[in-house]
């Protein structure tokens, strides 16, 4: 099974709490990576280019 996570560049901070470099894994569903690439594009939009990212790896 595929597991995806948002991830983020080390200059972006969310909210205080937040861990450093990415979220946590989830598995790699059609809704969740549709969800992912969206939120994604958003924190690019805001952040700038290339700041957030989805990232997969084999579970």
């Amino acid at each position: 099974m595929k597991e995806i996570r948002l991830c983020w560049a080390a200059h972006v901070v969310h909210h205080e709490d937040q861990v450093k470099d990415g979220g946590l894994w989830i598995p790699a569903t059609e809704e969740t990576r549709c969800d992912y690439e969206i939120i994604a594009e958003a924190g690019n939009e805001f952040y700038g280019a290339g700041s957030h990212w989805v990232e997969e790896r084999e579970a």
